[in-house]
């Protein structure tokens, strides 16, 4: 049976999909697969998913956050087999050189991975902001707008805000245009730090500048030997503390 791989951001409802397979769960996102004929069933899901490749789905996962050139791998690894020279540790794994294609997988799910977190995290941001004003206000505002903008129309609106406060119709024009403008402000600069954030684990060519970022936004700790190449360790061989949580 064919599987589908997908990255969404997590949702209980994964589970209740028949043949799902979770290789991924942390930070928020889940990646698993699905046999093909239950693919009908990710309505199911409330957040947003987007398919990944089969190499993402269980290789780029596996690797996450890999410095090292040579890695353990189980019997179970295709590239267990193909490595039958590779030395035998003592856990009874077998020592391989880690291919570039499993490389490119983890890069590209690094990136694909934080590009739903901070989405995420916006949205929550965006949300945030419009909860400055009521449901009421929000549905109406539009109206509000339309009216301000043509005071020598019918404002039945603005009428009956301007009676309710005792001023006069334009006054209640300009206090809704001068608030339009603060608001759509405001979502401007969420969009351009949005954008911004994006980019910069977009133009990352390799893991170990996708670990910085993972650090210094996401916070999850770079490797150890990592940290010792960027000199972050102190002479008492600790390395720092990472601040938890996401720090955009």
């Amino acid at each position: 049976m064919t599987k589908k791989y997908y990255i969404a951001r997590h949702d209980p409802r994964i589970t209740e999909i028949l043949t799902a397979e979770l290789t991924f769960n942390q930070y928020g996102v889940t990646v698993f697969s699905i046999d093909e004929a239950w693919v009908r069933d990710l309505h199911k899901l409330h957040g947003s998913y987007e398919e990944v490749t089969e190499a993402i789905g269980e290789w780029g996962v596996k690797h996450f956050g890999e410095v090292r050139t040579e890695v353990k791998v189980t019997s179970e690894d295709p590239l267990s087999s193909e490595n039958i020279m590779g030395d035998v540790s003592t856990e009874g794994k077998t020592v391989v050189t880690l291919p570039q294609e499993r490389i490119d997988a983890a890069i590209a799910f690094m990136k694909v991975a934080a590009k739903l977190i901070i989405e995420d995290e916006y949205d929550r941001k965006f949300l945030t902001l419009k909860a400055e004003e009521s449901k009421i206000e929000q549905y109406l505002w539009d109206a509000q707008i339309t009216e301000a903008n043509n005071l020598e129309g019918e404002t039945p609106l603005l009428n009956s805000i301007a009676t309710a406060k005792g001023i006069a119709v334009s006054e209640v024009a300009d206090s809704v245009l001068a608030g339009n403008k603060t608001f759509n402000d405001k979502v401007k600069a969420l969009y351009d730090s949005m954008l911004k954030l994006k980019q910069e684990f977009k133009s990352c060519a390799t893991i170990k500048e996708l670990n910085v970022l993972w650090q210094k936004y996401m916070g999850v700790p770079m490797p150890f030997s990592q940290m010792e190449e960027e000199g972050l360790i102190g002479e008492d061989g600790i390395p720092p503390v990472v601040p938890a949580g996401l720090q955009f």
